[in-house]
């Protein structure tokens, strides 16, 4: 009995979304770090006045950051756990809802070992 794991891929929306997410967060990590500066030299009071509010309220700047962190986390999980014999599926969390009991991967065991 062969056992393979790989990676169910997440939908496209969610890759996407996900990118999203990553991409605004380095964009808060970038603007806390050098923002004040960038605005300044570009002139630009509406963007300076943004980073100083981030800095005043550095605790709910980072929590925004956090979330966007676990946000794409959560969007690339997919929780798949799929068992396949011999190209038959036989078991889907997916489908479940739930992983599966030690029971039943005993009972494939012995079912699928004699083949």
């Amino acid at each position: 009995m062969e056992v393979e794991g790989a990676i169910y891929p997440p939908t496209y929306l969610n890759q996407l979304l996900s990118q999203l997410c990553f991409y605004a967060l380095f964009g808060i990590i970038a603007l806390m770090f050098v923002g004040d500066n960038l605005f300044k030299s570009f002139e630009f009071p509406l963007g300076a006045r943004l980073v100083e509010h981030m800095k005043t309220n550095f605790y709910a700047t980072m929590m925004v950051a956090f979330f966007l962190n676990m946000a794409a986390q959560q969007l690339v999980a997919t929780g798949a756990f799929e068992i396949s014999i011999d190209d038959e599926l036989v078991f889907s969390k997916l489908d479940t809802g739930r992983l599966p009991s030690l029971d039943l991967l005993h009972g494939l065991a012995e079912k699928y070992s004699d083949m």
